[in-house]
């Protein structure tokens, strides 16, 4: 071998390295004559009547057809919230008067039970109770006082009977038995109320279930009707409106819908509010259809349902703001905040807690108002009062705004004691308060429904928004 000689080619000896990584495609089983089935979660074109007969079969009473199993569904929703509702409804439209606003009978009564209290005190010690029985031996005995001419004795009824001026329908206003000023403590009175009882706690049960059912029913429908009557809005009813980008017009829809719906079934509210306050056990209690009846015959006619002042207003207030805020606050949090329920859900549902609250603040006056101005007549002339478990004021309010004035400075929030004075009744803050009673059971909602927000959002495989934390 001369070194002029060139080596042979070298091509053959190279060896390829071999592959760290190998990434191989996934395996595609080829399609199959059978169509692909449509998702769960999206409507089906091609088979209505499947579905139909699996959602049929999923009714507690198949037989019965949809419309009764979903009054069934809403008559047991309705009773599990009912005895908190007529609590709350007896503890709004309570009429708790300081001492100078408070009716002399009243005053009479408090004056005796603080001579009464004053008396126990003094028996309490045995040396007082020594002196407190020689000195009434000691007195000389008492005149006889004649009886009150018939012009000083109390107006008889039509029966000529002299008014219950303490009625056995009342509920117990003892500190002993209510241990709170909220609803917890007027479901207690109601309890150890002898003439009302546990059964009393479901009053007003059916009409409540009809309310619902036929708000739930008409609010689509009437909502609906109002996009078709704009041209300009084809929106869906799936759509939210945080996905929409200029939700004002299909927010005033949403709105209006609710409006209108509770507007058309306010006489039932009225009703549902008038059979909670009558006691349950007395005779003259009327049904709810005669209630309806009086309303027409007595109280200005069927236009007086809708049209008078202590209706409309205070029922176009509520059904505004009640809606409007629930709907705009999402708005609120994705637009202006920029809090995302995907990104941060525990911030926005925080969030969502705050502002619930918070409206809140301004729903509660409005509707204790509101229950106040259902329980008057309308009548000409004021026509005749209801009878009530609970103390009513004596003089009809003119309206929403002299209402919250009347009840600012005329009552107080503070815990009823056996004896109080005027000092411990408390200041304008606790004639505030009245405004909002309830305003704790109304929170303990809101926090329970956020707190099974986020249970059932981890047990649905979801991390809850814990790794937000």
């Amino acid at each position: 071998m001369t070194s002029n000689a060139r080596p042979s080619s070298v091509r053959g000896l190279y060896t390829p390295p071999a592959e760290e990584w190998v990434f191989l495609p996934p395996t595609v089983n080829p399609p199959t004559s059978s169509p692909s089935p449509t998702p769960s979660h999206l409507p089906s074109h091609f088979t209505p009547s499947v579905s139909s007969v699996e959602n049929d079969d999923n009714l507690a009473l198949p037989m019965m057809g949809r419309p009764f199993n979903l009054f069934l569904s809403e008559y047991l929703t309705t009773a599990l919230g009912m005895p908190f509702e007529v609590g709350k409804t007896l503890l709004q439209v309570e009429y708790r008067p300081r001492k100078r606003y408070a009716p002399a009978e009243e005053e009479a009564l408090v004056a005796e039970e603080e001579k009464i209290v004053a008396e126990e005190d003094e028996l309490s010690n045995p040396e007082e109770a020594d002196m407190y029985f020689t000195d009434r031996l000691a007195q000389p005995p008492s005149t006889l006082v004649p009886p009150p001419e018939a012009s000083t004795l109390a107006s008889t009824d039509a029966s000529g009977y002299l008014p219950d001026l303490h009625p056995s329908w009342l509920l117990k206003d003892d500190p002993e038995v209510s241990r709170g000023n909220g609803v917890w403590g007027v479901i207690r009175r109601i309890r150890y109320t002898h003439s009302e009882g546990l059964p009393a706690l479901w009053k007003s049960q059916l009409v409540s279930t009809l309310h619902s059912f036929l708000s739930n029913l008409l609010q689509p429908s009437i909502h609906g009707f109002l996009l078709l009557l704009t041209p300009s809005s084809p929106v869906s009813l799936d759509i939210s409106l945080t996905a929409l980008p200029n939700p004002a017009l299909p927010l005033g829809m949403q709105v209006a819908s609710h409006l209108l719906t509770h507007l058309v079934l306010s006489p039932l509210e009225t009703i549902r509010t008038r059979l909670i306050v009558l006691p349950a056990s007395h005779p003259s209690t009327p049904s709810s259809v005669t209630i309806f009846r009086q309303m027409i015959q007595e109280e200005g006619g069927f236009a007086s349902l809708y049209l008078h002042p202590n209706v409309l207003i205070p029922a176009v207030l509520e059904h505004t703001i009640r809606p409007l805020l629930t709907l705009s606050i999402p708005i609120l949090l994705e637009r202006q905040f920029g809090i995302s329920p995907d990104v941060s859900p525990i911030t926005y549902s925080l969030a969502d807690l705050s502002l619930g609250l918070g409206s809140l603040l301004i729903l509660l006056p409005i509707e204790t108002v509101r229950r106040r101005l259902q329980l008057q007549s309308r009548a000409p002339g004021g026509g005749k009062r209801l009878k009530s478990v609970v103390k009513l004021r004596e003089r009809d309010y003119v309206g929403v705004v002299e209402a919250m004035w009347r009840i600012v400075t005329e009552e107080t929030g503070v815990r009823r004691r056996r004896v109080m004075t005027e000092k411990d009744e408390g200041g304008l803050f606790a004639g505030i308060r009245q405004l909002y009673r309830g305003f704790g059971m109304a929170a303990t909602a809101h926090v329970t429904v956020f707190g099974l927000g986020l249970v059932s959002a981890t047990l649905s495989g979801n991390d809850g928004g814990w790794k937000e934390i």
